[in-house]
């Protein structure tokens, strides 16, 4: 084997150039298919343990100084390829952000030969690949999560970056607690459904004073220039109480809406705010650890075979374990209901907890204590005499110590989720409030209520404005209709026709007026004794009326005596009746008409 690493070395020396060309991407030399046993890429350290026994290197922590580390990398979000097939120029991942500052403090270099692989194939493990890949390459760099099973097939674990610590990740408990919510009354509704709310009722006021300026009818109370109380009314009329008194057609139509429009809101506030309190108060299962939810036969969504799925499996073989083949439907199966809770790593929670696809309305979290307190990071093979391997898990523990007490770990950590995380669930502002208003009910769900009372409402206002240029038109038509008829009934005077005569009904005096035109006429024409005989009797008896009419205006005179009183009204009453009947009076002699008038006067 040492002679074929030799010629691959100057292979690699006389290939550096083309390489940095390639712009980082995976060196072909190096790349092979997955568990192929039949090729090893390790590098012979043995040289540089001599030097180091010998004490030609004084600190163990340069021992790799102007080594080119043949590493392998797993791809997921930690380690992450570009379009190109090179290394994400904008953030690479964590892990080769790591790798990075480990080639700077080492001086050493891995960027030009490293190579990548998938995630295992064909059923094999993740242990199965975390020993090919410790076996072929001289660092395998993922989280590696150490065990005594691990070590015992000759793995190698540095001083780790990743917390693999098993917990379980369930939903929520939303139930509410003992503090003093102000605004939990209107958790039934989200805040925009509230705003429409208040919008509707303003312009339902407003509205109905609209339908009041059309038509002052429209209303008992006359609240054509009130529009704050025709808001308070539409407001109570939102408490189901109500309080209109419409009239009118249009009126009715538009309260109706109102009405009916109130009524289905008030019965989803109470329906939404009864189901709060019921949730509230419904008890939840408590796992306060794996025991707990293994004993109570809860589904439990694993990621494939991981070291965590490995674990459980070994120390509670009847749990109720449901496989997921990717790491992110473990959480999609907790919040469908596949499974009950998932169990994962805090560092693979803490990752996940961000994303806004899996955890956008803060759903899960964190449920009861740690099953295993476990380290993760790179790993590399167990080899202190054949190829010497060993002593680069010696200096990468020195390194990454001296990371670790820097704060670069953490800084690189937060960095990490900073760039790939977008929801923070720890955020002071993410309230209770905030967590009811993701069950109450929105614009969508209660929009259809609001567009049928601003169709009815729109109808409403229609109505009126075609009822107001009816009632308009009708009244012109009917002025014009009356006019006609009194026209013709001065043709059916002159025509001695009768019949018309005993139903006639003009307003506004026009049969008086009638009755002194005629009477003109026919004082100059040649009438007949019939038509004379006619045209007086109609006016003896609106002569009678008017004496009616001029009696009880005279009723009113305050005089001090009241038998005196009376005779002078009687007297000037029948002095009128007679000056009335004497100007509609039809004479033969027009002069002696005026002579008949005088007389009356002059005896007044």
């Amino acid at each position: 084997m040492r002679p074929m690493m030799t010629l691959l070395d100057v292979v690699l020396l006389l290939s550096l150039p083309i390489i940095n060309d390639a712009q980082e991407q995976p060196n072909k030399m190096y790349q092979t298919n997955q568990f192929n046993t039949t090729v090893s890429f390790r590098q012979n350290i043995c040289g540089i343990q001599e030097r180091y026994d010998t004490g030609e290197i004084p600190n163990l922590e340069n021992a790799l100084k102007g080594t080119e580390l043949r590493t392998v990398n797993v791809i997921s979000q930690y380690f992450r390829l570009g379009e190109t097939g090179a290394l994400d120029e904008e953030y690479p991942g964590l892990v080769a952000v790591l790798l990075d500052e480990l080639a700077r403090l080492g001086e050493f270099t891995w960027r030009n030969t490293y190579a990548v692989t998938p995630a295992p194939i064909n059923g094999k493990t993740w242990t199965n690949l975390l020993q090919w890949t410790t076996e072929t390459y001289d660092v395998s760099t993922d989280w590696w999560a150490s065990s005594l099973v691990r070590m015992s097939l000759g793995v190698n674990f540095p001083e780790g970056w990743y917390d693999a610590s098993i917990i379980m990740v369930g939903k929520k408990n939303k139930s509410s607690s003992d503090v003093f919510q102000m605004w939990v009354w209107l958790a039934p509704f989200d805040r925009w459904t509230w705003c429409l709310i208040v919008v509707t009722i303003v312009l339902s006021g407003y509205t109905y004073c609209l339908l009041e300026m059309i038509d002052t009818k429209s209303d008992r109370d006359q609240l054509q220039n009130s529009p704050l109380e025709t808001i308070f009314l539409a407001a109570i009329t939102f408490t189901t109480h109500f309080e209109f008194k419409p009239r009118t057609h249009p009126a009715r139509l538009f309260t109706f809406s109102v009405s009916f429009w109130a009524m289905i809101m008030a019965a989803a506030y109470t329906a939404n705010l009864a189901s709060f309190l019921v949730v509230k108060h419904t008890p939840h299962l408590q796992l306060s650890s794996v025991e707990d939810a293994v004993r109570n036969r809860v589904r439990i969504c694993v990621y494939g075979n991981t070291q965590a799925a490995e674990a459980l499996k070994r120390v509670h073989p009847n749990a109720r374990v449901i496989p997921k083949v990717k790491e992110e439907e473990i959480f999609e199966g907790v919040l469908q209901g596949d499974c009950v809770v998932a169990l994962t790593t805090v560092s693979s929670w803490e990752f996940w907890e961000r994303d806004a696809n899996i955890n956008g309305e803060c759903n899960l979290e964190w449920i009861g204590r740690k099953f295993r307190n476990v380290a993760a990071g790179f790993a590399t093979r167990a080899d202190s005499g054949t190829l010497c391997s060993s002593l680069i898990k010696d200096v990468l523990n020195i390194l990454f110590l001296k990371m670790k007490e820097e704060g670069f770990i953490e800084q690189a950590w937060n960095n990490h989720l900073a760039k790939t995380g977008i929801i923070d669930c720890q955020d002071p502002n993410l309230s209770k409030e905030d967590e009811i208003e993701d069950a109450a009910m929105n614009v969508k769900n209660m929009g259809g209520i609001f567009m049928l009372h601003l169709i009815l409402s729109a109808a409403a206002i229609i109505s009126a404005l075609i009822h107001k240029w009816y009632d308009k038109f009708k009244s012109q038509r009917d002025k014009l209709a009356k006019g006609h008829t009194c026209v013709n009934t001065q043709n059916d005077i002159l025509e001695s026709n009768l019949d018309p005569l005993s139903s006639l009904n003009c307003v506004g005096g026009t049969l008086a007026e009638l009755a002194l035109v005629s009477g003109s006429r026919g004082s100059d024409s040649n009438m007949n004794g019939k038509k004379m005989e006619i045209i007086n009797t109609i006016n003896e008896q609106l002569a009678a009326q008017l004496a009616a009419l001029v009696e009880i205006s005279y009723q009113s005179k305050i005089v001090p005596d009241q038998s005196g009183r009376k005779n002078a009204t009687v007297q000037i009453a029948n002095d009128d009746v007679k000056q009335i009947h004497c100007q509609s009076k039809i004479v033969p002699d027009h002069s002696g008409r005026e002579r008949e008038c005088n007389n009356i006067d002059s005896q007044r």
